[in-house]
C-alpha cells in the first residue's frame, strides 16, 4: 500500500473514528484512546479491529491502560502486547506481556511476567485474571507474593486477591515465608492490611524452635498470637501441647488448650491428658484439670495417675509433676491413693502426702507419708515414714498386719519382695498349714521386736523374720484373744483401690 492510498483510507475512516470517539464520550462506557503514535486498519491482520501502535495509552471506567500495541474491537474488546500496564486508581498497578480486555464485563486477562503492585506487595505469576469491577484477581498456575512491609514471601498455586479489602486467599501448596516464621497449608486466606491468616485445611507454623499443627484457625502474625478452633498441637523445647481448640501466644510464650487436651514430653515417656491445658514454654510449665490423667511409662509397664490438677515444671535436674486433690494411680502390679502426689527427676522418688495408701497384689500400705524411688525407669525401693502399716489380707476377715514408726520396702522384677520394719515393729501372723490340699489357718503370731523383715511371694507375706529377739506368744487360733487379732490402726481401705484405668476416675 503506498503513502498515498494510506493517506486517503485515514481520511475516508476518520469520521467512523471522530463518530465512535463522540458516542464514547456520550455513553461513558467505552474504552476511550488517550494516545497513540500510529493508527489504522488492516483487515488481513486484525479483522474488524483498530490498530493501535506506539505509546498506547486508553481508559475504562477508572482503569488507565498502556501497552506498545493494541487491537480494539468494535464490541470494545482489547488485545494488548508489549509492556503492558493497569492502573486502578492510585492504589493498584499490574505489569504484563499480554492483555486480552472486555470492557463489557470489565474482564482483563494478563498473560506472561505478571506482576500486580500495590502499596503492600508485589504479586508475580504467569497468568492473572482481573475483575476490575469487583476489584478481584485471580492467578491459577502458581504465584508469588513478595511483601517488603512485613518482610515475607508467599508462594501458592492458586490464589484470589481482593483489592478492596486487601485479603488474598491461597490454595493447594501454600508457603509464607517469613525471617521468624515460616508457614505452610493447604488453604489459607491473607489479609495484608492487618497481616491475619485464616487457615482451613492441614497447616504447620515453624517459629524458631517451636512448631505448630492445626486444621482450621487464625494467626496474628504481627502480633504471633494464634487462635485455632480444630484439632492443633504446639511442640516446644520437647514438649506438646494438643487440644481440640487452642490459643497460643508467642511473645508470652502461653498456650491454652480446651478438649481432649495431651501434653506430651516428647524427651521421655511422660503425657498428661485432660479437659482443659495450659502450657508456658518460657517457664517450662504445664497445667492439666478437668479428668486429669498422668500416664508414665515405668519399666514394661504403664503407671496411669488421676488427680483434679496436674502440674509440670522444671526441677533442677529433669522435671517435677504434681497431682493435687483426690490422687489415685493405677499400675498392674501397684495402685495407690493420697491428696498430693510430688515426683522429681532429679532424686527419682515419686512422694505421697495426706493420707496415703499403697497396694500390692494382696498388700496395702499406709502410713503419713510414703516415698518410691525410681531406678531405669522402675520401682527400686519403697519408703513409709510415720505410723507405717502393712496389711496383708489372708482371707476375708483375717490380715497378716506389721507395724512400726517406719518401713522400707526392696523391689525385684518390679514385684514388691520384701519389707523392713523398725522402731517399735510389731506383727500379728497368722500361721497357716496345709491339709488334705486345703490352706488352714491353725494359729495366730503375735510379736514386738525392733526389726522385722517381711518377705513376699506373688503378692502374699510368705515369712516372718524377727531380726532382733522378740518379744513374741504362738496362740491356737481357737484360743486367741479378739483384741491380739487386729491392731490399733489396721484399716482395710480396699474400697479405695483402684482396681483398673478406669476406675482412677472414680471417687
Amino acid at each position: 500500500m503506498t503513502v498515498r492510498s494510506t493517506f486517503l483510507l485515514l481520511l475516508l475512516a476518520a469520521p467512523l473514528l471522530v463518530g465512535a470517539q463522540r458516542t464514547i464520550e456520550q455513553d461513558g462506557k467505552g474504552v476511550r484512546i488517550l494516545n497513540a503514535d500510529l493508527w489504522e486498519f488492516n483487515e488481513a491482520v486484525a479483522p474488524g479491529a483498530q490498530i493501535l501502535k506506539g505509546h498506547v495509552r486508553f481508559q475504562h471506567a477508572n482503569a488507565l491502560m498502556r501497552c506498545d500495541s493494541a487491537y480494539l474491537y468494535d464490541d470494545q474488546h482489547v488485545e494488548a502486547f508489549g509492556n503492558v500496564n493497569i492502573a486502578q486508581g492510585d492504589t493498584l498497578t499490574v505489569d504484563c506481556d499480554q492483555l486480552h480486555y472486555s470492557s463489557k464485563d470489565r474482564l482483563a486477562r494478563t498473560i506472561g511476567n505478571v506482576r500486580l503492585r500495590n502499596a503492600d506487595m508485589v504479586l508475580t505469576t504467569p497468568e492473572l485474571d482481573y475483575d476490575m469491577r469487583g476489584k478481584r484477581a485471580v492467578y491459577r498456575n502458581g504465584g508469588t507474593i513478595v511483601s517488603a512491609k512485613e518482610n515475607n514471601t508467599l508462594t501458592s498455586s492458586a490464589g484470589t486477591y481482593h483489592s478492596d479489602g486487601r485479603i488474598f486467599v491461597f490454595s493447594r501448596d501454600v508457603r509464607l515465608q517469613h525471617p521468624d516464621h515460616t508457614i505452610t497449608s493447604d488453604t489459607m486466606h491473607y489479609a495484608t492490611s492487618s497481616g491475619v491468616a485464616s487457615f482451613f485445611g492441614p497447616t504447620t507454623i515453624v517459629q524458631d524452635s517451636t512448631v505448630i499443627h492445626t486444621l482450621r484457625g487464625t494467626y496474628d502474625t504481627r502480633n504471633e498470637q494464634a487462635r485455632f478452633t480444630r484439632r492443633s498441637s504446639v511442640l516446644s523445647r520437647g514438649r506438646m501441647l494438643e487440644g481440640d481448640s487452642l490459643h497460643y501466644d508467642k511473645r508470652s510464650g502461653q498456650g491454652l488448650a480446651w478438649g481432649h487436651v495431651a501434653v506430651t514430653d516428647t524427651a521421655g515417656d511422660l503425657v498428661a491428658r485432660g479437659d482443659e491445658g495450659l502450657y508456658n514454654e518460657r517457664t517450662d510449665r504445664s497445667m492439666i484439670t478437668g479428668h486429669a490423667e498422668l500416664v508414665m511409662l515405668m519399666g514394661s509397664d504403664s503407671l496411669h495417675l488421676h488427680g483434679d490438677t496436674l502440674f509440670t515444671m522444671p526441677d533442677s535436674i529433669g522435671k517435677r509433676i504434681q497431682a493435687h486433690r483426690g490422687v489415685r494411680f493405677h499400675k498392674s502390679d501397684m495402685q495407690g491413693v493420697c491428696d498430693t502426689l510430688v515426683y522429681s527427676e532429679a532424686d527419682g522418688l515419686i512422694r505421697m502426702y495426706h493420707d496415703p495408701a499403697l497396694w500390692s497384689g494382696r498388700n496395702q500400705i499406709t502410713g503419713d507419708h510414703i516415698r518410691i524411688a525410681m531406678r531405669d525407669g522402675k520401682a527400686h525401693r519403697l519408703f513409709v515414714d510415720g505410723n507405717a502399716f502393712l496389711l496383708s489380707q489372708v482371707d476375708s476377715t483375717r490380715f497378716d498386719q506389721v507395724t512400726g514408726s517406719r518401713m522400707t520396702g526392696y523391689f525385684e522384677d518390679e514385684e514388691l519382695e520384701r519389707i523392713l520394719a523398725e522402731g517399735n515393729a510389731r506383727t500379728v501372723y497368722f500361721a497357716r498349714e496345709e491339709k488334705d490340699g486345703v490352706e488352714e489357718v491353725v494359729g495366730v503370731n503375735r510379736a514386738d521386736c525392733s526389726r522385722i523383715s517381711v518377705a513376699l511371694k506373688e503378692g502374699e507375706v510368705s515369712t516372718v523374720t524377727f531380726m532382733e529377739r522378740p518379744d513374741a506368744i504362738l496362740y491356737p487360733i481357737e484360743k486367741a484373744p479378739a483384741e491380739e487379732l487386729r491392731m490399733k490402726g489396721s484399716e482395710w481401705r480396699g474400697s479405695e483401690r483402684p482396681l483398673d484405668r478406669a476406675s482412677i476416675f472414680t471417687d
